[in-house]
């Protein structure tokens, strides 16, 4: 049985990434799922790196703090989804807002040990919980209400008069005192409109050391992000990365091109999120005009991933996920000997995972069946033969390795729901 990822697999797979700081490529990513929420984040992130240097709040809680202002309303990517499980929220409500975000957070991303404090970034001083981050999720309130304010268009006077009858009730005193004391004496306000306000967070986050594993979840965490915004295509990325991987490794590619391979197949499909989900998601034949449409996810991925990577060979092994050898593809109709074979591979990881999927014009298709198909494909010369043999011949440990992390993913989601029941009728303290 092939085991997941070794230690030095996981290092090469990260030294593909050519932003050496991570915030930098998650924060491109983020952008085409939802730029106001990225933006506004920063917004967050800043006031709150600003309070935290007043109030001189150790590293490792700013550090918290910070991230937590910038993902504190992640949640609202599931807004967009189609998942009827994942849009019961009802995001006009600063408590589901609050639990959606956290419930992402706790999930699916490097940031579960402290997620807490998003999910009291709407808590009130007059009702302290004993938690240990409820009073950094109350600051968060009172970086949330001045970046609410200031958008809303009021001054720095009518802040200060807003925040000072909030003091006790709704924020701590400690925090309205520096927070007042931050208006006054900087212009932290003005800073907000202009590019102070995302270099400062740019150079906070790009001095902060990130372990291997976690940037390693960090990018899983941008790939959750978009396969969320497609209910039909949930886990999609992450099971072609692991064909991908299996495949190459039953080839024998060495570990620079396995994790080539691998990133390719994780973030291959990326530029969905530009493509509609009527389009994304019709249950009949597309037409030809939403074929276009569809078929035009490859140039925007490309779009997106471009300046991301330093070999360059992770883009054009994704760009060549929907070719054929047969030269019936897209987007440029490679043929034969054009087509290496980490391309050949990644066209038959995507096929196979989207075979084994369900989607709302079929049934997810067993091994059997996903064989025969790939076994017709290649027939009809549109598929690499020795791939698609490898695929048959090592077929059942390919379906324990894809159930294996198939089940841990649906255990995660099993988890996050069974959660939200438990905290969707809580005594909340904003009712």
């Amino acid at each position: 049985m092939i085991k997941d990822f070794s230690k030095d697999e996981y290092d090469e797979f990260i030294s593909l990434f050519s932003v050496n700081n991570v915030w930098h490529l998650i924060k491109k990513m983020l952008s085409e799922v939802d730029a106001p929420f990225l933006e506004q984040g920063e917004r967050l992130a800043y006031i709150a790196l600003r309070l935290a240097e007043k109030q001189k709040i150790d590293m490792k809680n700013t550090r918290h703090l910070v991230f937590s202002a910038l993902f504190h309303d992640i949640g609202r990517i599931w807004a967009s989804s189609s998942d009827p499980e994942l849009t019961g929220f009802d995001f006009k409500s600063s408590y589901d807002h609050a639990l959606s975000s956290y419930l992402f957070l706790k999930y699916f991303s490097p940031l579960k040990d402290y997620s807490d404090i998003v999910l009291f970034q709407h808590g009130r001083a007059d009702r302290e919980q004993k938690n240990t981050y409820y009073r950094y999720g109350v600051k968060l309130n009172v970086c949330d209400h001045v970046d609410m304010w200031k958008t809303q268009g009021k001054s720095k006077d009518e802040i200060i008069a807003l925040l000072k009858g909030g003091e006790g009730r709704y924020f701590y005193s400690n925090d309205v005192d520096d927070m007042i004391s931050l208006l006054n004496e900087t212009n932290i306000l003005e800073h907000l409109s202009t590019d102070i306000c995302h270099q400062s967070v740019d150079e906070f986050l790009s001095s902060l050391y990130f372990r291997r594993d976690v940037v390693r979840n960090y990018l899983f965490m941008v790939t959750y992000c978009f396969e969320f915004y497609n209910a039909e295509t949930m886990f999609h990325a992450r099971m072609t990365a692991s064909l991908c991987y299996l495949l190459g490794r039953y080839l024998d590619l060495d570990l620079h091109n396995l994790c080539i391979l691998y990133t390719a197949g994780l973030f291959g499909d990326i530029g969905k999120v530009r493509i509609p989900h009527e389009i994304l998601e019709k249950p009949g034949k597309l037409t030809s005009e939403e074929t276009e449409m569809m078929k035009k996810h490859i140039d925007c991925t490309k779009e997106i991933l471009e300046g991301c990577f330093k070999d360059k060979e992770v883009i054009t092994v994704a760009y060549a996920h929907h070719e054929r050898i047969d030269g019936s593809g897209y987007p440029l109709g490679l043929k034969g000997d054009q087509l290496d074979i980490k391309q050949r591979i990644i066209q038959v990881a995507d096929i196979g995972a989207a075979l084994m999927a369900k989607r709302t014009y079929k049934d997810a298709y067993p091994m059997d069946k996903t064989i025969e198909e790939l076994e017709i494909m290649k027939n009809d010369g549109k598929l690499d033969e020795k791939i698609v043999s490898l695929f048959s011949a090592n077929q059942e440990e390919i379906f324990a390795y894809l159930q294996n992390h198939l089940n841990r993913m649906l255990r995660d989601m099993q988890a996050l729901r069974a959660e939200r029941q438990r905290l969707k009728f809580a005594d909340a303290w904003e009712k």
